[in-house]
């Protein structure tokens, strides 16, 4: 499968890997959130220990020129430590919004230990295992907020507790005074073979506040009651092509351009390979969808891509797969970060205008009736 989009790799790729150093970072270093303020660059990306022992954090690294990243000693976030928190096993997959003088760092969270989970251990929730959050392990999103990258305030789930959700992006301005944040939800694991029948898409939600979007409601009431509403949460879109046809997500937070927010994202086919597209919503309502790519922009096509160097020893990897969770406008240039294989992280860079030329051509327009 062939792309019209000059994604240039950087040579020096993986930029970041597992660090033996650390011991919560030996196994991996992948799916970067990053920001860029104007000075220094900001990293959040998702690490576990070596060996793997079903724990997963989020680590901070910084660097001046945006390709060598020094990493902190100590994880930025840990899982909540208490008991009874969505994020109590694990935090992972960070997208970072800059929003004022504050960073707003989105991710999804596990209340139980993937490991233990697995073995098939399970735990007592706070309401008594009533909803799949606890039984099921779904992970839920959430967001933290940091100013000065050395102290991290949790704000809490965002998203419903009976639902499978990820790939939580929040857009850097408001719409009518609501926060609008992408995210992913499934009432299954999204690698199950539902899947097949009822593919993941890419929602949008506006809401007053970074927090539950509407109400934790297991079924809709049949009579609407004070404190218990819908969520203001629509669809957005739904894999339409082969190459999207298990699964989409958001990657980074969405550009905006004179023309409308520019927006990449990832797709999974039948075959399990992740891929890259790329969407031009309109600038005033998100919600309408301007340009998409019919074909992937970007896909696997290197040996950390594809399977990685340490695949073969070790049992935790996943081969074809590039991941962005950020896009950052850097100059004349967007700048990709992506995990590469869940052990690596990527840089691949493209020009704005080659970018907005490939989206506003015909193949990729969006007819409106």
């Amino acid at each position: 499968m062939q792309n019209m989009l000059n994604i240039r790799r950087y040579q020096g790729n993986p930029i970041l890997g597992p660090n033996f150093a650390l011991s919560w970072a030996g196994h991996e270093a992948r799916n970067p959130g990053v920001v860029f303020d104007g000075t220094q660059f900001h990293m959040v990306f998702t690490t576990t220990p070596e060996p793997n022992n079903g724990e997963i954090y989020l680590g901070y690294a910084c660097s001046r020129d945006g390709i060598h990243f020094d990493v902190a000693d100590t994880p930025f976030m840990r899982p909540d430590p208490d008991p009874d928190s969505f994020d109590h096993a694990n935090v992972e997959d960070a997208r970072i919004t800059q929003m004022g003088g504050n960073f707003y760092i989105a991710y999804a969270g596990r209340s139980h230990n993937l490991k233990s989970f697995e073995r098939g251990e399970r735990r007592i929730g706070p309401n008594g295992n009533k909803n799949p959050t606890w039984t099921q392990n779904f992970r839920r999103g959430g967001f933290a907020v940091t100013k000065d990258w050395k102290s991290v305030k949790r704000l809490g789930p965002c998203t419903n507790e009976h639902i499978h959700d990820a790939n939580i992006v929040l857009f850097p301005e408001r719409f009518h005074g609501k926060y609008a944040v992408l995210h992913r939800p499934t009432a299954f694991e999204p690698w199950l073979l539902p899947c097949l029948y009822h593919p993941a898409s890419i929602w949008l939600a506006y809401e007053d506040e970074l927090g539950p979007f509407g109400s934790n409601a297991r079924e809709m009431p049949w009579k609407m009651r004070d404190g218990l509403d819908v969520p203001n949460d629509h669809l957005l879109i739904q894999p339409e092509y082969e190459w999207e046809k298990m699964k989409i997500g958001a990657s980074g937070v969405p550009i905006p351009t004179d023309d409308g927010w520019l927006m990449f994202y990832h797709a999974v086919d039948r075959q399990g390979i992740y891929r890259v597209g790329l969407l031009l919503l309109d600038r005033e309502n998100p919600l309408k969808i301007l340009a998409r790519s019919p074909l992937p922009i970007m896909e696997p096509s290197t040996g950390y891509e594809n399977v990685g160097t340490a695949c073969f020893a070790r049992k935790h990897c996943y081969p074809y797969i590039v991941f962005p969770c950020a896009n950052l406008m850097i100059d004349d240039e967007i700048w990709l970060y992506y995990g590469a294989s869940d052990l690596y992280i990527g840089l691949a860079t493209v020009k704005f205008s080659e970018a907005m030329d490939y989206i506003h051509g015909k193949s990729c327009r969006v007819e409106h009736p």
